[in-house]
């Protein structure tokens, strides 16, 4: 078995390989297609290779009263008074606390804009990390596919608490070369929402991760000298310059956004109803929103996003560049200046896969291509219901 080394980058979009110059001297480049939503989507495609109709994950919160952490918020139905910044802290705490251990990226977060009297209606979709058994409930990740087989793995960068990749990526030593090595490089997400992908300070951390991935590289190859190796990333980043106060919107129209069972996130406002009244009035007033659009079954056909109930909303409005929502789920957006999680078609959206081997034609590849293209690099089979293909040049004709 052939060994694979591969480099994640959370949010390198390809226009930012002109600053990473090992990157780029990659000989075989391709456009990543992103998936229509945020990490909570990307990942889930890129480690089982199907689509978020298949995984059904698209969002951090899905709609789910029985299972809910916050039943005890039930309460607050009554106790409004109560309901500020400070007492949502307190609580959230407090749940974290005595929930069973959330392993997952994002735990069980703060829900910082939404009133207490929603919360039990909510409950986390990920309970567990990407590389954990049984991350997903009904397809098997890249991770439980090697398991599977008996097939070694080391993962490194992806620990939380550990360091920055300099400190865990730059600390790693080959000791024991196992099938397949893969570090994960996240920082650029971070950088980028704070500064812009083309900010200076982006711009210097992305020429030093570039240093540290060529470092790695040279070490490896010393160690092995005939393996795959390949380069990718889930999605890239677009400027936010402009704001939109929802919770101004529906005043203006005489309603309160509170009156509505809802979640905002950075670009997605989604709503559940009681009853057509709600609905009726709650699309009159998105309606007149210029700055985005309600999302249609057509849309939700187009990027393999259709789910069996109504977890993600039963109305969902998609916010569009360059605009962002104010006084969301996760703060305010004050130090937001760039995001991504804006339509795949953008090529501002893109990720990129790199490698020194040639890859099949055309201008994209997508994420549910990852794990169909490195199970294939370590010599075991690739499932039948799996949406990706191998991205090979020599195995395109095999695989379609």
């Amino acid at each position: 078995m052939k060994p694979v080394l591969t480099f994640f980058f959370d949010a390198l979009k390809p226009e930012s390989l002109q600053y990473m110059p090992f990157l780029n001297s990659f000989a075989h480049k391709r456009r990543m297609k992103s998936e229509f939503g945020h990490s909570v989507t990307c990942h889930p495609s890129m480690y089982s290779g199907v689509h978020p109709d298949k995984h059904l994950q698209w969002f951090v919160w899905k709609y789910d009263p029985v299972g809910t952490p916050f039943k005890w918020a039930r309460v607050f139905k009554y106790l409004g008074l109560l309901d500020n910044l400070g007492s949502r802290y307190f609580l959230h705490k407090y749940t974290r606390q005595f929930r069973e251990k959330n392993t997952a990226w994002f735990g069980v977060p703060l829900l910082v804009n939404l009133p207490l009297k929603y919360w039990s209606y909510f409950n986390v979709v990920e309970d567990r990390a990407w590389d954990e058994v049984g991350y997903l409930k009904e397809y098997p990740t890249v991770f439980d596919v090697l398991r599977g087989y008996n097939v070694e793995f080391e993962i490194v960068g992806m620990t939380k608490g550990a360091g920055s990749e300099f400190t865990q990526i730059g600390g790693h030593e080959f000791t024991e070369i196992r099938p397949w090595t893969y570090f994960f490089l996240g920082s650029i997400d971070s950088y980028s929402h704070h500064h812009r992908q083309d900010g200076p300070e982006t711009i210097d951390r992305m020429r030093r991760l570039d240093q540290l991935v060529a470092a790695k590289y040279e070490a490896y190859s010393r160690r092995v000298s005939d393996f795959d190796v390949f380069v990718f990333s889930d999605h890239g980043h677009i400027p936010a310059e402009k704001r939109v106060d929802i919770h101004k919107v529906f005043r203006q129209h005489g309603q309160s956004l509170r009156r509505f069972i809802h979640l905002i996130e950075s670009n997605y406002a989604r709503f559940w109803f009681r009853n057509d009244k709600e609905r009726a009035t709650v699309e009159a007033i998105l309606e007149t929103l210029g700055e985005g659009f309600i999302l249609t079954d057509e849309h939700f056909q187009r990027y393999h996003l259709e789910m069996p109930d109504n977890r993600y909303g039963d109305l969902i409005f998609y916010l569009d560049v360059p605009y962002l929502f104010t006084k969301t789920i996760w703060g305010f957006s004050r130090k937001q200046k760039s995001m991504h999680g804006y339509l795949p078609d953008y090529p501002d959206s893109d990720g990129v896969f790199l490698s020194r081997r040639a890859l099949v034609e055309g201008p994209h590849v997508e994420l549910v291509d990852v794990l169909p293209t490195l199970l294939d690099s370590l010599g075991l089979p690739i499932p039948d219901y799996v949406d990706g293909r191998v991205l090979w040049q020599e195995k395109a004709s095999l695989y379609g």
